[in-house]
């Protein structure tokens, strides 16, 4: 588990004022400026606040709907849903909800309970179902994860391009749609385990595993080393963030 800060941003996002000011609405929102159940401000207001025209900030808003952060309610405004509604696998929701600092623990327990039931089943059905090109692709990523040791940019795009090789060699399309979700979890978890330098080296062997044993086409070690990388990850992210049973 490693990424680089700053590596991986809300880069569905594009660029221009429209893109700007979805970022800077959706952080508000996801830092609880705004509270849910309430309608935003009126638009010339907001508009200001964020110094955008009321065209750029109208699209703005369509793009955070499309993600289910707000709602448009007849004689109530523009209405922020509460965060049951949020769209949590959409790569922006997950870069601002996850912001170094202001973590919510309980996120951080489901993202972990999450991966528990992705990950070490996508390990498992890529032993079973992998090319010679994903084995190759997994192997290079390692390969890249231990080249990388120091670096932390250079550790984060190994770290993800493994757990996404892994992903795509499952052969299973809804597994690999994990993917964009996956690289901002990887991200923000870096972001809690930078202070300790010893975390990204130290889960090396078990991505190791993993890859041997993808290549070597056995399954249950392919599961069993997959949990190995998990547990390490959240030994480290429980500790740092004080997370208890």
């Amino acid at each position: 588990m490693a990424a680089a800060a700053g590596a991986i941003g809300a880069s569905n996002l594009g660029k221009g004022k429209i893109a700007l000011a979805v970022s800077v609405l959706g952080e508000q929102i996801a830092n609880g400026a705004f509270p849910a159940d309430k309608p935003l401000p009126v638009e010339a207001d907001l508009a200001e606040r964020l110094h955008v025209g009321r065209s750029v900030l109208r699209e703005a808003i369509k793009v955070l709907s499309s993600k289910g952060m707000v709602s448009a309610r007849p004689r109530h405004g523009t209405v922020i849903q509460p965060r049951s509604r949020w769209n949590l696998l959409d790569r922006d929701v997950l870069h601002w909800v996850l912001r170094p600092g202001q973590v919510d623990p309980d996120l951080v327990r489901d993202i972990l309970v999450a991966r528990r039931i992705i990950e070490p089943e996508a390990a498992r059905l890529a032993a079973l179902n992998s090319t010679i090109a994903d084995k190759a692709a997994i192997l290079g990523a390692c390969a890249e994860m231990r080249a990388s040791v120091g670096d932390a940019e250079a550790s984060v795009r190994a770290d993800i391009a493994f757990h996404n090789a892994i992903l795509e060699a499952s052969g299973n399309a809804i597994l690999l749609a994990f993917s964009p979700a996956l690289s901002a979890i990887l991200s923000a978890f870096f972001q809690i385990s930078i202070q300790n330098p010893d975390v990204f080296p130290g889960n090396l062997p078990a991505h190791e595993r993993v890859a041997h044993a993808v290549a070597a086409g056995n399954a249950d070690e392919a599961h069993a080393a997959m949990l190995s990388v998990l547990s390490y990850t959240e030994d480290d992210v429980s500790e740092r963030l004080s997370l208890h049973p």
